[in-house]
């Protein structure tokens, strides 16, 4: 016996219904992104939605699609804005444009004192945040709401094309930190913050015409 198609799913409640779930207020630590997710979510279902025939299997068909489109969504969301991580794990915040705003060396000095105790989740995320921080100070970077370790590790190589290797591992220890079920290890955790101390006192290479456009604020630095 086949099973009865589900109801017919108006094309408008649906995307108002997936709208509003992803506008709640618990999904808004990243309005950038979540702007951003939203228009670009409104604008596919419309596409989708609106190439409905009308036919029960295309409905049915729709309907499981669009639960895993919010389904995908939401998982996106919760990452991108840290609520999915291992609760017991951090006693710091992984964001790394988080107030109030400390300084590069006490973020050292507190990434170092949590190695040190054992804490090497902890230690990874504030080597981190030590080396973007450092790199904000210095007008190298630019920290924008919502960034993530890679777009951080991706743009802190322009002014250290070298070490675009070492930063990009970095990102993926912060990652592992912040939101895997697996601790980081104390060598990725010590590692980086070397390499955040090792850019501390590296002088960048300013040849590549690229950060200074995106950058523009930081013009005057090298003056």
């Amino acid at each position: 016996m086949t099973p009865a198609a589900p109801p017919p799913l108006d094309p408008d409640e649906a995307r108002a219904r997936i709208l509003e779930e992803l506008s709640k207020a618990e999904y808004d630590d990243s309005p950038g992104f979540i702007q951003w997710l939203l228009g670009a979510l409104e604008h596919w279902l419309t596409e989708v939605l609106d190439g409905i025939d009308g036919s029960s299997t295309a409905q049915a068909g729709i309907a499981v699609l669009l639960v895993l489109v919010l389904a995908a969504a939401t998982f996106l969301v919760l990452r991108r804005t840290g609520l999915i991580r291992r609760s017991h794990a951090l006693s710091v915040t992984a964001r790394l444009d988080a107030e109030p705003v400390a300084g590069a060396s006490q973020l050292r000095r507190e990434a170092r004192e949590a190695i040190e105790a054992g804490r090497t989740d902890d230690g990874t995320v504030l080597a981190l945040r030590a080396l973007v921080r450092d790199l904000e100070e210095r007008t190298l970077l630019e920290v924008t709401a919502g960034m993530t370790a890679h777009e951080a590790a991706h743009r802190a190589a322009h002014p250290f094309p070298e070490l675009r290797g070492r930063l990009l591992r970095g990102a993926d220890a912060f990652d592992t930190a912040a939101y895997s079920h697996r601790p980081a290890t104390a060598k990725q955790a010590d590692d980086l913050l070397r390499l955040a101390e090792y850019i501390a006192e590296s002088a960048p290479d300013l040849s590549d015409t690229e950060p200074a456009e995106a950058h523009a604020s930081g013009a005057g630095a090298d003056t």
